[in-house]
């Protein structure tokens, strides 16, 4: 018996994708999601705290192991802040990818007979259990290689830095004004090329508040959602999207960052729906 069990059956066809050197290639961008979950951060140095600081600004609950060396005085002091969930002070241990997990669920004796009585305990394991993200950042190739190898029959997310074929995913330049998150990747190529390019849209919008623009569109399309339509029907849905797209088009970003969009301002434009309100600047900012 092998020890990754080939689950391959016979009756899946398996398409081999064309692939040319010639041909760019990008990665799936997504806003991942790990607000309350445990995420697992291996190291103490500068890039352990750039990860950190990533996962902060997510909401994770951080656990660091930061091995026996040089730890980060911002590492000590964001844990003596309360940002990081557990500071472990000692080397990795094999151990620790599992630390958190409890559940008793057995996947291949419930996998096919799933119903509403596994859910919580489902919910449980992936939000207090199992950890969402594995970030490496030690300077052992051989340790990290077999932490790489471990998270792959663990099916944990990893990031092994600097070594981009033991990636699952990158973290690229963050460009962050609260709400709004830009992420520039050049899919490992180049992390200082990604940086200037993130400097030079922060230049660009220096003198506007781009969080204001968020919140305010962000207001009236909740309140169209919560007041107008209300409905999840597919004809509902796409008449929301084709409505606050047309509404976000009216103005310059500038002109949507200098809105105060109460709820007062807000059903105005919506009492006008399903037509457009009057494409008037002036009369929302008065």
């Amino acid at each position: 018996m092998t020890l990754i069990e080939d689950n391959i059956q016979s009756n899946i066809v398996i398409c081999k994708v064309n692939s040319s050197s010639n041909m760019a290639r990008g990665s799936l961008l997504l806003a991942w999601q790990v607000a309350n979950k445990h995420c697992l951060v291996i190291g103490g140095g500068d890039v352990a705290l750039s990860r950190v600081e990533h996962m902060i600004r997510a909401g994770a609950k951080i656990t660091v192991v930061t091995g026996s060396g040089h730890i980060h005085p911002k590492i000590i002091e964001l844990s003596e802040q309360g940002s990081i969930y557990s500071l472990i002070k000692r080397d990795f241990k094999s151990e620790d990818l599992k630390m958190y997990e409890k559940s008793q669920v057995k996947i291949e004796e419930v996998f096919d007979l799933l119903n509403a009585q596994h859910y919580e305990e489902i919910n449980d394991a992936v939000q207090n259990q199992i950890f969402a993200v594995v970030c490496c950042c030690i300077d052992d190739y051989d340790l990290s290689t077999k932490i790489y190898y471990q998270c792959k029959l663990l099916r944990l997310p990893v990031n092994i830095a600097d070594k981009p074929p033991m990636c699952d995913f990158y973290f690229g330049s963050m460009y962050n004004r609260d709400n709004l998150q830009i992420m520039i990747s050049t899919n490992g190529m180049s992390p200082r090329l990604s940086k200037l390019i993130k400097d030079n849209i922060s230049r660009q919008f220096n003198d506007i508040d781009l969080n204001k623009a968020v919140e305010n569109l962000g207001h009236l399309r909740a309140r169209l959602r919560e007041k107008v339509v209300t409905q999840d029907d597919l004809s509902s849905i796409d008449a929301r999207m084709a409505w606050i797209k047309s509404v976000t088009d009216y103005f310059t970003i500038r002109q949507w960052s200098e809105m105060d969009l109460g709820t007062d301002i807000a059903d105005r434009m919506l009492s006008y729906y399903p037509e457009l309100p009057p494409n008037d600047y002036e009369n929302y900012v008065s």
